[in-house]
């Protein structure tokens, strides 16, 4: 039952899917979600600022820890977790150690807290290109290693006392609040764009991808924890080539252009296959941003200027 003290914590509030998460709170499309619910946690404390009239106050999710508890948590958001991006700062022993810690500390609040439903946020790359068994290559890919492992503890501790879970591998995301980092290739061919006004695919091959609003991913993965859904479920979107993301980014700012390599490669089709979130999010009543739409959110993250 709910009360109008329950809580939901979204742990790595201040990061990309957690800006999304409360931004969507603050849309009012969670029902009986509000600010005043919200405990969010951060790795350092530090404030999430939406925009300049939004800065919320977080708090250190290891401060969590122990045994004082959060009383009446409903809700779980997992966010918290070192990127594949960030892999590349450690070594690889203390890489897997920072996250196995987080996963830790995430699996103790389920167990002490308990809350009705957990929503994880894992990745594609538990998918491992090269042998599809990603518990065999775990010093290539620490990241989707370590994801796995994420799935399979917090999944167990939800179980353990009888919340439901959500768990939402996110395979390629765009968005409002996208951070701009070069290891995305969205990311990279507008900051590429900015600093020369063209767009260079090293890749002679197909590339092809599928990209889901980051946003909408966070909603619909919440309503159906929310509904009181078990599943695992990957991202969404349309098939799209890089050539042709880079055309509609070019054809969305009216300006700029594009080269590609002329050397022969491979297709590299790594995606999500099936519409299984389009389903889940049509079940939800969450309408998806088609990809034009999230080349331009994604542009205004990255504060290019569009065409009207």
């Amino acid at each position: 039952m709910r009360t109008v003290d329950s809580k939901v914590l979204i742990s790595g509030a201040t990061g990309w899917l957690g800006t999304e998460s409360v931004a969507r709170v603050l849309e009012g499309k969670f029902e009986g979600v509000t600010e005043q619910n919200l405990l969010l946690c951060s790795s350092d404390g530090r404030n999430l600022k939406l925009d300049s009239s939004n800065i919320l106050p977080t708090v250190k999710l290891q401060t969590l820890s122990g045994d004082k508890g959060i009383k009446d948590l409903e809700g779980f958001l997992h966010l918290a977790f070192l990127t594949k991006d960030k892999s590349a700062d450690y070594s690889f022993s203390d890489y897997v150690a920072k996250n196995i810690a987080l996963i830790s500390t995430a699996c103790e609040i389920i167990e002490r807290d308990k809350p009705k439903w957990v929503v994880v946020v894992s990745s594609g790359a538990i998918i491992d290109r090269n042998s599809l068994e990603v518990e065999n290559n775990v010093v290539r890919n620490p990241y989707g290693f370590c994801k796995r492992i994420e799935e399979v503890l917090l999944a167990d501790a939800a179980r353990k006392v009888g919340a439901n879970i959500v768990i939402g591998r996110l395979w390629g995301g765009t968005g409002l609040h996208m951070p701009i980092k070069r290891a995305y290739a969205i990311s990279d061919f507008i900051e590429t764009f900015k600093e020369s006004g063209a767009i260079k695919i090293t890749s002679g091959g197909d590339v092809m991808r599928r990209y889901c609003d980051a946003g909408d991913f966070m909603e619909v993965l919440v309503k159906s924890a929310i509904r009181g859904d078990n599943t695992t479920i990957d991202s969404g979107g349309p098939i799209i080539e890089l050539g042709d993301l880079a055309e509609l980014l070019i054809s969305v700012t009216g300006t700029g252009s594009i080269s590609r390599s002329s050397e022969p490669s491979a297709v590299d089709d790594y995606y999500p296959r099936g519409m299984g979130f389009e389903e889940l999010a049509r079940s939800v009543g969450v309408p998806l941003h088609d990809i034009s739409e999230q080349v331009s959110r994604t542009l205004t993250s990255h504060k290019v200027n569009t065409v009207r």
